[in-house]
């Protein structure tokens, strides 16, 4: 009991601490801002995207269906050029928002400021979804793609026995030795 209290004071601490410095920042409003909006962002790009793909069915347990096949090829090289573009250009954006941060003030580097703080939110949304929806889909459709993801699961397959690891082959490796005797 008493170490459960101990780390719920400790992550507040932590919490607090962080908010303390993040809010003696002078890019605070952009950080804040992009704390509240980029998963809102990231959320409903993905929605529109994934209707924008033909890919209404990304969802787990289902199995993909034709038409869903054939559009993947295409879908999966938009994705993944938007994904690079966006990722690259929020790369670009968050320095200058960070230098040039965004206050009350009427100038011009208060404008700059809120300018790029808003492309490097709307960026950072983008490449969050358009990541979440490669990864999604490329599951959908291969389980061992991405690579990464891919070169685990074999990995994984190969140093135990559960071969959910693969994705849906039923058989225990014992079984299908057996079984590949006969």
């Amino acid at each position: 009991m008493f170490e459960l209290l101990f780390l719920i004071a400790f992550v507040a601490w932590l919490f607090f601490s962080t908010l303390e410095f993040v809010l003696s920042l002078p890019c605070a409003p952009t950080l804040i801002a992009a704390f509240a909006l980029v998963p809102l962002l990231a959320f409903v790009r993905y929605a529109a995207l994934v209707h924008t793909h033909h890919l209404e069915r990304v969802r787990p347990g289902t199995q993909p269906v034709p038409p869903e096949r054939f559009f993947w090829p295409y879908a999966r090289r938009r994705i993944g050029s938007g994904f690079i573009a966006s990722f690259a250009s929020a790369l670009a954006f968050w320095p200058f928002a960070l230098l040039w941060p965004a206050n009350a003030a009427l100038s011009v580097s208060s404008l700059a400021g809120w300018i790029t703080g808003a492309l490097a939110i709307v960026s950072l949304g983008e490449a969050l979804a358009c990541g979440w929806l490669y990864i999604r889909a490329s599951h959908w459709f291969d389980h061992h793609a991405p690579s990464l993801v891919g070169w685990m699961r074999r990995m994984l397959y190969r140093f135990s026995d559960n071969h959910e690891f693969l994705g849906d082959e039923p058989l225990p490796r014992e079984r299908r030795l057996r079984e590949k005797v006969y």
